[in-house]
């Protein structure tokens, strides 16, 4: 047996470098969540600093920590979580090929799509829920700065573990790094919807909810093709209809502060600042 074959660090780096070189990104975002719900975010860092880190993340991933990564800044990647093995071949089978495939745990697959071209914030959460909704992924996990495991480390999530009691690898599958054929094809019918939703949205903006059901949760509002993806919009317009239903500013500004993942906006000073400032406008605007 060979010495890289045995060593342990040798194959977690192996592995986790075949998987960011078939990303092909520039810089990446390494987030280590510990077991105690904590993240420690490390922005803009190239393969090399993240190869130099592999001992500091397998010591982290030991203690319990999931070891994520996601593209830094605008990119053209879209992650499709939880998907089954059926929802990959299906996916290869319409010419959605994956750049790499990585088994987060026995059955369970993320995916991701290399577009060719980078993609802002509205048109990157727009194709990532549109894939997600074609192929059976979660769409709550469909946005463009979604974090993704890195292959070569442990998933410590208890619902994960195998019979044997042992926690199961991220295993990467493939990792072509390949445009997927249909993508030009896909990314006009995405820029085409965006511009169709746009203009329903024009028409129904200021004109209140259609009927009352109630208070509907923020992921319906992420989910409507009224705001073509743009959160901010999605997030405001919830609020204003959180804050008719008599929620607080408070209880407003929690819940965008969990329905999300808002690191790009900055640390957690910054993502609880956007929050508040959400909060506060739908509240005062209600009170006017």
């Amino acid at each position: 047996m060979d010495s890289i074959s045995s060593d342990p660090r040798l194959v977690t780096a192996k592995v986790a470098m075949a998987q960011l070189e078939a990303m092909d990104c520039e810089r990446f975002d390494i987030g280590v969540k510990r077991s105690e719900g904590t993240m420690q975010l490390r922005e803009g860092w190239g393969a090399k600093q993240v190869l130099k880190a592999i001992l500091w993340l397998r010591r982290e991933n030991l203690q319990g920590a999931h070891i994520y990564v996601r593209p830094a800044g605008v990119h053209g990647l879209s992650l499709v979580d939880d998907l089954t093995a059926d929802g990959v071949r299906r996916m290869k089978a319409d010419g959605y090929e994956p750049a790499l495939v990585v088994e987060t745990s026995a059955g369970n697959f993320q995916a991701w799509l290399k577009h060719g071209q980078g993609l802002d914030e509205a048109a990157g959460t727009y194709a990532a829920k549109e894939l997600a909704r074609r192929f059976g992924g979660d769409p709550s996990s469909a946005d463009w700065r979604h974090f993704g495991r890195l292959a070569g480390f442990t998933n410590p999530k208890p619902s994960r573990r195998l019979q044997s009691g042992m926690q199961p690898f991220a295993r990467l599958h493939e990792a072509t790094g390949q445009v997927y054929t249909q993508a030009p094809d896909f990314l006009r019918t995405v820029r085409a919807e965006m511009e169709r939703a746009a203009g329903k949205f024009q028409t129904a903006e200021g004109e209140g909810v259609e009927e009352e059901r109630g208070l509907r949760p923020l992921a319906e509002f992420h989910g409507d093709a009224r705001y073509g993806g743009d959160f901010h919009r999605a997030d405001m317009a919830w609020a204003k209809h959180a804050a008719g239903y008599g929620l607080t500013a408070e209880e407003i500004r929690d819940t965008i502060l969990g329905a999300r993942d808002l690191s790009h906006k900055g640390g957690q000073k910054r993502q609880r600042e956007y929050a508040e400032r959400t909060a506060e406008k739908a509240v005062r605007q209600m009170r006017e």
